[in-house]
């Protein structure tokens, strides 16, 4: 009698246990949307989650690597902001970022002649302003380019400056051109629309809030809940396969699941997936890696976004010959005469060293610089060695600095290589004249695929996210919207 109890008891859990099986789900990529989708659904209880990843670590944009003695982010690395940010919401109260210091900063020509400071705070003051009131001059003044935009106005404003003649003038509005191109990562100041360029929504607070000894992989630890308690950690890494890039999303069958395929032939069915790769994957893939293809809107969405590039170069050293005041926030920027970057463009192998914007330094990493490449010089670094890097950059610091300074060679250096790399083929998203002139938008990119009135293909990443496009708040935020999306649809059902 009392086994009979028993089995009676396990066909019952049995039955229960089928009739509300948790949906199977899989996530295309472990980057910073992938990962807070999959944390998320885990939190909720949903426990049949996998994350197919193609790179060999977790993080997609996100870095962190060691370089030196230090922790350093080849990716994402600064907290963009406090009011509104899920990623200074998540970090706030642990004690582990740290806030910026007054930026301090000089202007030198690529020879070594230090520009006027005081003037070009001055007139680096008036471009800064422009950018934080945007709005009121795209919509008032001018709805074209941000190039053309601001070119129009700093002219303008050149004139109250008596030293700016035509060649200093020319070289401030490139320097302003490739500082531009590091926000918004376009080939150029022009290619980056003005219309609509205030839908991004920056968030109150410090824009430049840093990660102290740490990188900002530390992110990971904490929406996986290893940070602050290492036995509260949710398994998403159990979930997770490396090396696993998926070559194929399938959705034309009859029973509304979803078939991948990876590059070494395994396949997987999901109920749902969940589709985190940078827009530029998807630039790149889209037309071989769905089926069926994509919607025309999908595609125009993919094709008409903006995405661009962008590369730092860390330089290591024995000392700190650079920052003799010990300064926390700061650097020295570099400008270039026309004629000096025609000179460079003739030559495959140094036509990215105009868009080095300069060197600056580190926060808690004393012995460190960094070079920040806007742009269109991060994809030209293609051709060019680390071999060649380090000394490009060792002798333009040189020409730059030692006028002033005594200058020593780096001991080591260390580049990103986002372009180059086809899981992700650059580093974020912005709105081009291209975004605007066919009505593209990131809330389109992020409508999933529905098959009757299921989402079986689902968008997140940076690239989806309407306000918060190019950050890591913004992935997150995102791969939170579709989490919650498939958990609202099975809490309906219940």
């Amino acid at each position: 009698m009392f086994y009979r109890a028993i089995i009676l008891f396990c066909l019952i859990v049995a039955t229960i246990s089928t009739g509300t099986k948790s949906p199977r789900i899989v996530i295309v990529g472990a980057g910073a949307s992938g990962i807070a989708a999959a944390a998320k659904l885990l939190e909720n209880g949903y426990e049949d989650i996998l994350i197919l990843e193609a790179e060999n670590r977790i993080g997609g944009r996100v870095n962190t690597v060691k370089f030196d003695d230090y922790w350093i982010d080849l990716g994402a690395q600064w907290v963009h902001g406090e009011k509104g940010n899920v990623v200074y919401e998540l970090v706030a109260s642990l004690n582990l970022t740290d806030h910026s210091s007054p930026y301090e900063d000089k202007v030198y020509t690529s020879t070594g002649e230090l520009i006027d400071p005081v003037m070009t705070k001055n007139i680096t003051d008036i471009y800064l302003q422009y950018m934080d009131s945007v709005e009121e001059i795209t919509r008032v003044e001018c709805n074209r380019s941000i190039g053309e935009c601001f070119e129009n106005k700093l002219n303008n404003d050149f004139a109250r400056f008596p030293e700016v003649n035509e060649t200093l003038k020319e070289q401030l509005l490139w320097l302003f051109d490739i500082m531009q191109t590091s926000y918004d990562p376009a080939d150029t100041w022009y290619d980056i629309s003005a219309k609509d360029y205030f839908e991004y929504v920056m968030c109150d607070g410090d824009q430049v809030i840093n990660w102290k000894e740490r990188g900002y992989s530390t992110v990971f630890d904490i929406l996986m809940k290893k940070i602050p308690n290492p036995e509260e950690e949710l398994p998403v890494l159990n979930k997770t396969i490396l090396n696993s890039e998926v070559t194929k999303v399938d959705y034309s069958t009859e029973d509304d699941t979803v078939k991948l395929t990876t590059h070494d032939g395994k396949e997987y069915v999901a109920d749902h997936v969940i589709m985190t790769p940078s827009l530029g994957v998807l630039k790149a893939q889209h037309e071989t890696l769905f089926n069926p293809a994509l919607s025309e809107s999908k595609v125009r969405n993919i094709k008409n976004l903006g995405y661009g590039n962008a590369c730092k170069i860390f330089l290591a050293f024995n000392d700190t010959w650079f920052n003799p005041t010990g300064s926390k926030n700061g650097g020295y920027r570099i400008i270039w005469t026309k004629e000096e970057r025609e000179k460079l463009d003739s030559n495959p192998k140094t036509r990215w060293l105009a868009y080095a914007i300069g060197f600056f330094f580190v926060e808690h990493k004393p012995r460190l610089l960094y070079i920040w490449v806007s742009g269109k010089g991060a994809r030209l670094m293609d051709d060019v060695t680390d071999e060649e890097v380090f000394d490009q950059v060792s002798q333009m610091l040189y020409n730059m600095m030692s006028k002033n300074y005594n200058v020593s060679r780096p001991i080591a250096v260390i580049r990103s290589k986002w372009h180059q790399n086809k899981h992700f083929r650059g580093t974020y998203s912005y709105r081009s004249m291209e975004t605007v002139a066919t009505n593209s938008s990131a809330t389109q990119l992020a409508e999933p695929i529905v098959k009757n009135k299921k989402p079986v293909v689902l968008f997140g990443g940076e690239a989806t996210n309407e306000h918060h496009f190019s950050t890591v708040h913004g992935a997150i935020g995102s791969g939170w919207r579709e989490a919650n999306r498939l958990i609202n649809l099975y809490a309906k059902k219940k």
